[in-house]
């Protein structure tokens, strides 16, 4: 199955069309991929902090009581 790719409209402030179009460059990539690569990283990154997330409420429930008991002492 083929990834269709959707368009819009994206506004930047100037220091950050600067800072995308010379980094496009310094890399020899599109400013499209970079735009791309940066929306995937961010997603990606929100992805483990949910994950990071289920994993304290995990521990919370797990070892809540003893951790009060020592934060106690």
């Amino acid at each position: 199955m083929k990834d269709t790719a959707k368009s819009f409209p994206l506004r930047l402030t100037e220091d950050e069309d600067t800072a995308v179009r010379a980094f496009a460059a310094a890399t020899n990539t599109s400013i499209n991929d970079v735009i791309r690569r940066a929306v995937r990283e961010f997603l990606a990154g929100d992805a483990r902090r949910e994950e990071f997330d289920a994993i304290m409420r995990d521990a919370h429930e797990r070892y809540g009581r003893a951790l009060q008991k020592l934060a106690d002492l």
